[in-house]
């Protein structure tokens, strides 16, 4: 085998890698990179052993999450840098076991970078700070047919046909990988013309007659600075109530306002907010879906981040307080040891709610929405979980304003395309600041705002409970890739390649 890179340049291209994901993402959106981007960070890691591997997988890993968590600084920098540093930890350990691999049995390598990378992406979803951020296939997100093949094994569907594109271009580089040339090239056509064969039927199909409706978004625009300043309180309500009037004027059936749009904390316990919101029901004659923030009743009087439905006569009929919360940002990991230090004064204090179902009835309209808050839409489970509870239409309440104009808030919304293809539902999203919209149960985009503007935005919906394969199966495809990721160490030793010294 070949020499690996002398250690200069494995630095160089591990960064190199980094930069070249990163120019995939908004606002720069060159998502074809993302087909050749891992090729300079498979030549860095190839037959450096698990020590060098360990140092270019953080490195690979620090500066793409340092980049694309970046919105955390919001919430300050110590946050910003735990949160970047704890999605390194994955990366560091990946790059660890591609290094030692790529030494031990060499010719395993490319397999090994593939399955592990998918792994890698599927394993940052669990813990409490789990999210899919930055994952491969998000930089695809505006191209539906693309993305049909994720209704079948989920977004690591296209993650694994990029991968592909990326180890075959490494075997076509190096001589070492000769003998395997054919088989990744063969595999990696077929699979991508399958992919975009199975996306050209699925685009095409007629899943017949569904539940359609219109559906309005009420974009306030009330930025961080105004958000919660008592002097501005009741212009954003008059703001959310003049848009929402406007929106049942155009007919508008169910009306989504942001996450926390009331700027009045325990909105359901004050009569006369409650009343005002109330009566927008009954004269836009819709419902409304409110978000607010409460309190619980206990005896630490938690914060808990809420949505409410408001029916078309003016009563409440549901609650949804949200589950997963943003760690670093509305509650601070380690909190006992970490709060008395001044530093973290901007992380909130919420407290993940009791009211877990997540479902609305709105039978006026034959519809059930099913609730995702913010940082909910970002991981795939949540939406496959109301799906399973019999959503025919998810809704997504963010307030994305301390986003200001990082390219986060776009990547947000683009996330909500993903669970759309996915779960076989439309996808109707609301943020204080933007970006909002609709989607269709296929991905397409049918509304889009733009940011740090009011915006009132009406369109038919389509309601559906279209069954998907990865509603039925799950995350076989991810769970496949970390065995065969985990098994390739404990194959018996080959031919060994050469490698440098740290």
């Amino acid at each position: 085998m070949s020499k690996p890179l002398p250690f200069r340049w494995a630095l160089l291209f591990s960064s190199g890698a980094a930069l070249l994901l990163m120019l995939a993402f908004p606002f720069t959106r060159l998502f074809p990179l993302t087909l050749v981007c891992l090729v300079p960070f498979m030549l860095a890691l190839r037959g450096q052993g698990w020590l060098r591997g360990l140092l270019f997988g953080l490195l690979f890993g620090f500066l793409y999450q340092s980049y694309i968590m970046f919105w955390a600084n919001f919430f300050g920098v110590p946050a910003y840098l735990f949160l970047a540093g704890y999605k390194t930890v994955l990366p560091g350990f990946f790059g660890l076991l591609c290094g030692a691999l790529s030494r031990k049995r060499p010719e395993l390598f490319p397999l090994a970078f593939v399955s592990g990378f998918v792994a890698l992406e599927y394993l940052q979803t669990f813990g409490p700070f789990g999210v899919t951020w930055g994952m491969l296939s998000h930089a695809w997100a505006r191209y539906p047919l693309f993305l049909q093949c994720c209704s079948l094994f989920g977004p690591w569907t296209l993650s694994f046909l990029l991968l592909l594109v990326n180890a075959s271009l490494l075997v076509a580089w190096l001589p070492d990988y000769r003998s395997q040339r054919l088989r990744w090239w063969t595999a990696s056509a077929a699979l991508w013309l399958a992919a975009v064969g199975f996306g050209a039927w699925r685009l095409q199909q007629d899943w017949g007659p569904g539940k359609t409706f219109k559906a309005g978004i009420a974009q306030n625009s009330m930025g961080r600075e105004v958000r919660w300043d008592p002097n501005f309180a009741q212009t954003a309500l008059q703001n959310l109530e003049k848009l929402t009037l406007a929106a049942g004027a155009q007919g508008a059936q169910l009306i989504v306002w942001p996450e926390t749009a009331v700027p009045y904390r325990g909105f359901l316990k004050l009569p006369q907010l409650t009343f005002e919101v109330g009566m927008l029901g009954l004269q836009s004659k819709s419902y409304i879906i409110v978000g607010s923030i409460e309190k619980l009743d206990d005896e630490y009087n938690h914060t808990v981040n809420c949505a409410s439905l408001v029916t078309p006569q003016g009563g409440f009929e549901g609650r949804y307080d949200k589950q997963r919360l943003v760690p670093g940002g509305e509650y601070l990991p380690l909190e006992k040891w970490l709060r008395p230090y001044k530093i973290f004064d901007r992380v909130m204090r919420y407290t993940p709610g009791e009211h877990a179902g997540g479902i609305f009835e709105c039978p006026e309209l034959g519809i059930r929405p099913g609730m995702l808050i913010c940082f909910e839409s970002m991981v795939p489970y949540l939406a496959a979980q109301r799906a399973r509870e019999g959503s025919d239409v998810l809704v997504v309440a963010t307030n994305d304003g301390w986003f200001g104009t990082n390219p986060a808030i776009m990547h947000h919304f683009e996330m909500a395309v993903f669970r759309a293809v996915e779960q076989g539902r439309p996808v109707i999203q609301c943020g204080n600041t933007g970006v909002s919209g609709m989607i269709d149960e296929r991905g397409r985009i049918l509304e889009e705002t733009p940011i740090n503007q009011p915006v009132l935005a009406v369109h038919e919906v389509t309601a559906r409970q279209q069954p998907t394969v990865y509603a039925q199966v799950g995350d076989v495809l991810a769970g496949l890739a970390l065995v065969v990721f985990l098994l390739c160490p404990l194959l018996p030793k080959g031919t060994g390649a050469s490698a440098g010294k740290l």
